[in-house]
Order: C-alpha cells, then sequence, then structure tokens
C-alpha cells in the first residue's frame, strides 16, 4: 500500500513539474488541453499498473491454493504416497478396488489440470515447477506405465479418448515410458506390463 502511495506522489509531481514547463512555452488554453491529457493518461497508466498487480496476486494465490492441496487432499497425498514409497497399489484388484483406483485417477486428474494450465501459458514454467517434480516422478513409476499401459490400449480398443492425455504427451516428449509402450501385445513379453483391462 506504501509503495502505491509512493508511486501516485511520484507521477503526480511528474505531471505538475511537466505542467510547469509547459506554462513557460505555451499559452494557458494548451497548456489545459495537454494537462488534462498527461493527468488522464497518467491515471490510466496507474491505473492498468495497479489491475496487472492485483492479477498477478490472484494468479500466486490461486498457485498457491493448487500447490497446498498436494499436501491437504487426502486421495492426492495418499497417492503421492504409495508412489514415493513403493507400495504395491497397481494389481489384479485395483479396477475392483474403488477407493484406490477412485484417488489414483483423481490424483491423475488433479495434474493433468496442472499440465492444462502450462500448455495453456495461464501458468508460467517457474509456477508449473511446484508440479513437475511429482509429475516426473509420478510417469516414472513402473505400476503408474503399467496402469497407462492398460488404460491407453483399453482406450485405443473402445476406440475412447485416452483421459489423462495431456499427462501421455508429457511422457512421451520427456521419454518417460519404454519404447514397447504402444505394442498392445507387450504385455505377454515383458514382465512390466499386465493384462488387467480387456484389449
Amino acid at each position: 500500500m506504501k509503495k502505491d502511495l509512493i508511486i501516485f506522489i511520484t507521477i503526480f509531481i511528474t505531471v505538475f513539474l511537466l505542467v510547469g514547463a509547459l506554462a513557460y512555452f505555451f499559452d494557458s488554453s494548451t497548456i489545459s488541453i495537454v494537462a488534462s491529457l498527461i493527468i488522464s493518461l497518467s491515471c490510466g497508466i496507474f491505473g492498468i499498473w495497479k489491475w496487472m498487480k492485483n492479477l498477478s496476486l490472484i494468479q500466486a494465490r490461486h498457485i498457491n491454493e493448487l500447490a497446498e492441496k498436494i499436501r491437504t487432499d487426502k486421495d492426492i497425498e495418499d497417492t503421492i504416497y504409495r508412489i514415493e514409497y513403493g507400495e504395491e497399489w497397481y494389481n489384479e484388484d485395483f479396477h475392483r478396488s474403488r477407493d484406490t483406483e477412485r484417488a489414483v485417477d483423481k490424483t491423475l486428474l488433479y495434474f493433468s489440470h496442472a499440465m492444462y494450465l502450462s500448455e495453456e501459458k495461464i501458468i508460467d514454467e517457474k509456477e508449473f515447477a511446484f508440479f513437475e517434480y511429482n509429475i516426473k516422478r509420478m510417469l516414472s513409476d513402473s505400476q503408474m506405465q503399467d496402469y497407462f499401459y492398460n488404460l491407453y490400449h483399453f482406450s485405443k480398443k473402445k476406440n475412447l479418448p485416452f483421459p489423462f492425455n495431456s499427462l501421455l504427451e508429457y511422457a512421451k516428449k520427456n521419454k518417460l515410458f519404454h519404447c514397447d509402450f504402444f505394442d498392445p501385445t507387450a504385455y505377454g513379453e515383458k514382465p512390466r506390463y499386465h493384462h488387467y483391462l480387456n484389449f
């Protein structure tokens, strides 16, 4: 608040000095027109600056809320914990265990949203860095890759869009998945993939 007042006073003094300088060179009617324009322009610039500053504060608050949700949302926190500490979660019972599947899907949707904000340039690279560690850890996890493998090939067979496509594209771009990921028969040859969904 104090900084805003200093900026406003600086603009006011600058305008006052400009009007004084103009008075030396021009008649009073020209001075009043120019002074009005300078004052209007100064107020407009100050208003735009204040508006942009408020937008930055709103965005910072939103990023903070998003980043904080990683630690405050129980489903997201539990899913990240399972991945961080190598707990088994993706097995043949996963698609029948409603709570675990819901928690994992909620976490993936949450990070998909962060990816969307980054892709649309709503958040910049520095802000995206708050989420990138967790995204990379998640997508590098062998069980998550197995889940994506099953879901990807199931979606392809049923001609449905892949629900976490932005994360899949990020994994492809950063070479986080094995080259055989897109082979629907790889589960028979490689122990890293299973056939838990019907594809």
